[in-house]
């Protein structure tokens, strides 16, 4: 799977699973997916490839992932994935980020 080849169909199913962010160092941060959404739907834009979606994972407090591309992982791909991730919120136990597809 490439990452142009991911439409909200195939992410949808995901929800509930495990993607690892992996850094250079071997470490690996677990963010599991916990919506998968349209957005802009019901606007034609010929332009693009897909419908437009975002990912929302939710991960640990114990370490915050700053805005920024990683490489994520899922045992559904064979490929590494990079997603850019934004931190867009918080609770007791977990932050929250969003990766947009356009």
């Amino acid at each position: 799977m490439k990452l142009d080849q991911l439409t909200f169909e195939v992410v949808q199913p995901l929800v509930g699973t495990s993607f690892w962010a992996e850094f250079p160092n071997g470490a690996k941060v677990e963010l599991r997916v916990a919506q998968v959404t349209k957005i802009m739907e019901g606007v034609a834009n010929s332009r693009l490839r897909r419908e437009p979606f975002s990912i929302y994972f939710h991960g640990p407090k114990s370490y915050l992932l700053k805005q920024s591309t990683y490489m994520m992982k899922h045992e559904r791909f064979d490929e590494v994935l990079p997603m850019f991730l934004v931190p867009v919120g918080e609770d007791a136990q977990t932050y929250t980020y969003e990766a947009v597809f356009t």
